[in-house]
């Protein structure tokens, strides 16, 4: 763990400040009924398939992070049976992490971020992938003048399980609001706010820009010095994963009609170096990827 914290940007003249840096993954949440989900969220099924896709897919791309230096949350509904989940999910010892329940969670954070400087919350489904510098991304946005800052990305790649197939994938374009972001993070400067907002204060996806432009006043802060989103327009940066699952709630419906992405290349997506190349190695077996 420690040689991992070697590889975690920090511009020097921020070299003293101290950062917490909380990854939430959203599981079992009433909400999700919203979206298509069935309402009996805690069939039996339903849970395991989650938990296969979290190892499968969001497991190697943390675990492969260069900067290491973040503990990843599964943020469960507050009906989950908390003892069971853990019973379920294999969880590699280097990444750090807790399984918190979603009305518990503001006290959750205000203890751990008590003493520190700086609060970098992010946001990941458990069907998602971030590629290998995602963390480091997010540090290297760091101001200590603007205390509160929106990072994330508007390009990815999004994966089907059915046909074992990928496609052009641009949440930033959903509705032309330029918010819709896979590892969306906040980072609060916590001496300048006062207060210990997360990047789940501000809603879902295309909300979170408009709710934090429409509502600083509540930050206790006169004058808003920020820059309210910083998007990644290059190469992809984050692959959404479309699950073959036999429930009613996500059979695939047909394909996006985005443009076959055939320049994309996993391996280049996990870095060179990878944690775990087992494990990587079996996750590229199961892709189409084209090498440059």
């Amino acid at each position: 763990m420690n040689k991992s914290k070697e590889k975690c940007y920090l511009p020097s003249d921020n070299s003293n400040v101290k950062i917490i840096h909380l990854v939430f993954t959203r599981f079992m949440m009433e909400f999700f009924n919203e979206n298509g989900f069935p309402k009996k969220m805690y069939e039996k099924d339903y849970i395991p398939n989650g938990i296969r896709v979290m190892e499968k897919y969001l497991f190697p791309s943390l675990l492969n992070q260069n900067c290491m230096d973040f503990i990843w949350i599964l943020l469960l509904g507050n009906k989950a049976n908390i003892t069971y989940i853990k019973s379920l999910i294999n969880v590699n010892e280097c990444l750090k992490h807790e399984l918190v329940y979603q009305k518990d969670i503001k006290n959750y954070v205000k203890k751990i971020s008590k003493g520190f400087d700086i609060l970098i919350t992010t946001r990941i489904d458990y069907d998602d992938l971030i590629y290998y510098d995602a963390v480091n991304d997010i540090r290297k946005q760091i101001n200590m003048n603007k205390p509160l800052l929106l990072h994330g990305y508007n390009r990815g790649v999004i994966y089907y399980e059915s046909n074992n197939k990928y496609y052009d994938f641009y949440y930033g374009s959903y509705n032309n609001s330029g918010t819709m972001s896979i590892f969306f993070s906040l980072i609060n400067i916590l001496s300048a706010t006062k207060d210990t907002y997360t990047i789940l204060d501000f809603g879902d996806h295309r909300y979170i820009r408009k709710k934090l432009l429409r509502e600083y006043k509540l930050y206790g802060i006169k004058r808003l010095n920020y820059e309210p989103a910083i998007f990644d327009s290059g190469d992809p940066k984050y692959i959404h994963v479309r699950q073959k699952y036999s429930g009613s709630y996500n059979k695939t419906n047909g394909y996006p009609k985005y443009s076959n992405n055939n320049n994309f290349n996993l391996a280049r997506f996990f870095g060179i170096k990878c944690y775990n190349k087992h494990k990587i190695s079996n996750l590229l077996s199961d892709w189409q990827f084209k090498n440059k």
